[in-house]
């Protein structure tokens, strides 16, 4: 190769480098451009705007919405779309398939009930952070509430189904419990008509629970049961003999007394 070759070579190869060199640099100004701007769009200060909503429309939503998407979604979509009507933005800017994650409890695993999860999570949206009495009332009530109701009855695919109280906020207890009493799977149409009917009525109480907030009327009524009030005493919270336990459920589901 000449030396005038080499030359050129040498002359492109630099001038190669010096063009990377402003493109990275260019890059890293947009960047520094557009970053800003992306940390400002942040999301409306909670609590987002909310009107009393009517119990009865959301509770046949959630039941329809279960066939879509399962319990988290019935209960979340039921509440949002409610609420849009009534209060308008921001709450149409949630992407309600977000919420087909928590059916069975999470993917499956029979954590939370969804229905309570997807309730809970727009209750927060609604109350900010005045929201802990108004959680606290909705997951008791679920403990100690006989599920299905009947106040779906009149458009559900089954009607007068037996009733199950589960004493714990889990899908996994829940479920079981009302299965093993009544004899039916997991993946029939029958339970799942049932936990249709869980979404709806839980979304409902949520409903109901808001409203009275909203109204300056909210007082809770849930008390542990005197079957586990002792347990909690001994293990539950930082004025507890031992403070070794987290959670507020009936303990007696699965542990027994000392």
């Amino acid at each position: 190769m000449s030396f005038d070759q080499k030359h050129v070579d040498r002359r492109s190869f630099l001038k190669n480098i010096g063009l990377l060199a402003a493109g990275t640099a260019m890059s890293a100004g947009i960047g520094n451009i557009i970053s800003p701007g992306v940390a400002q769009a942040a999301a409306p200060a909670l609590p987002w705007p909310y009107s009393s909503l009517d119990a009865d429309v959301v509770r046949r939503r959630a039941y329809d919405n279960y066939w879509l998407g399962g319990c988290m979604y019935a209960s979340a979509k039921a509440l949002l779309d409610t609420l849009y009507e009534t209060a308008g933005t921001p709450w149409d800017t949630l992407p309600a398939d977000m919420f087909k994650y928590g059916k069975g409890g999470a993917f499956n695993w029979g954590t939370l009930c969804g229905a309570l999860n997807g309730s809970l999570y727009v209750m927060s949206l609604a109350a900010g952070t005045s929201v802990d009495p108004l959680g606290n009332e909705l997951i008791g009530w679920y403990t100690t509430n006989p599920f299905p109701s009947r106040l779906c009855d009149s458009y559900a695919k089954f009607t007068r189904v037996r009733q199950t109280t589960s004493k714990s906020p889990l899908c996994h207890i829940s479920v079981s419990l009302w299965c093993n009493t009544v004899h039916k799977t997991v993946n029939s149409d029958e339970k799942k008509d049932r936990c249709a009917k869980v979404a709806a009525d839980t979304a409902a109480k949520a409903v109901e629970i808001l409203n009275a907030w909203k109204a300056g009327t909210f007082a809770g009524v849930y008390q542990p049961a005197a079957e586990f009030q002792s347990c909690l005493t001994c293990h539950n919270g930082p004025t507890s003999t031992l403070d070794n336990e987290q959670g507020l459920a009936n303990c007696t589901e699965c542990h027994t007394g000392h």
